[in-house]
């Protein structure tokens, strides 16, 4: 991937094209078209490169999701390789480990936060805001302990999952300027949601809100600053088809003035 200030040394229509394969490979747009059955085609990658049956690499009975199937069929053995050799395959499981292995990082599993920093007692929930890596996070909880919006709700079924996510699996993934980052939108997504939707704020308004609070933070934060590695890593992160995922591709296009220049 070129510098930026390689990009901007390129004529014109090149630094253009250069922008739109970028977004293009953010979006996941420019592979190859996907089989009739995922599925089934990446059980036979992974039986492939396992030298083995497909019944000895994937259990009987076991469910799909498509969008990892299709992140399987996207990489290479080398790339399977930890994850074939765990022969602890489950029902439930063995496709998140293997399209885990091959970059989807929203089918890794998410470990708890371990960290026993916490604010002084009695302390507001947004003090949760001047720590530091995944105890930010407990601001979620205990936001929802103070105003409980239930188990749908925007605090306690999105934006925390969310929080833990980027902390435990994508952190450890991407480089050291981008877990600054990571650390800096964080503490800026639940200042800006407690400023702009303090608890009693009514749950739809701060669903509303928070969503609003993505792009603000992440350009505010340095997003454009990253390497389109970590953006690809960052969108990985994020359900296949959900609302944070759009947003984040919007951010990103944001980006692109940056990474043109003038």
């Amino acid at each position: 991937m070129l510098c930026r200030r390689c990009v901007r040394s390129l004529p014109l229509p090149i630094r253009v094209r250069h922008a739109f394969v970028v977004i293009a490979t953010l979006a996941g747009c420019g592979g190859t078209v996907a089989p009739e059955d995922p599925c089934g085609q990446a059980a036979a990658h992974l039986a492939a490169c396992a030298g083995a049956p497909e019944a000895s690499v994937v259990p009987a009975g076991a469910s799909c999701d498509r969008e990892a199937a299709r992140s399987i069929l996207g990489s290479d053995c080398a790339t399977l390789g930890a994850a074939l050799g765990d022969a602890k395959a489950d029902t439930s499981g063995w496709l998140a480990r293997f399209a885990c292995a091959a970059g989807l990082l929203s089918a890794c599993p998410v470990r708890a936060c371990t960290s026993t920093v916490q604010p002084a007692p009695g302390a507001a929930c947004v003090a949760w805001a001047d720590t530091q890596g995944c105890e930010v996070c407990a601001y979620y909880r205990c936001r929802e302990a103070a105003q409980p919006c239930g188990p749908d709700g925007y605090v306690a079924s999105y934006v925390g999952p969310y929080c833990q996510r980027f902390a435990s699996v994508t952190e450890p993934r991407v480089s050291q300027a981008a877990r600054r980052w990571l650390q800096r939108v964080r503490q800026c997504l639940v200042r800006e949601l407690d400023r702009r939707a303090p608890i009693g704020t009514a749950c739809e308004e701060t669903r509303a809100i928070g969503l609003e609070t993505h792009v603000t933070c992440y350009l505010e934060t340095g997003f454009c600053a990253l390497s389109p590695f970590d953006w690809l890593a960052i969108v990985r992160s994020i359900d296949p088809g959900d609302v944070p995922l759009r947003t984040a591709l919007v951010t990103a296009q944001g980006c692109l003035e940056s990474w043109l220049g003038p």
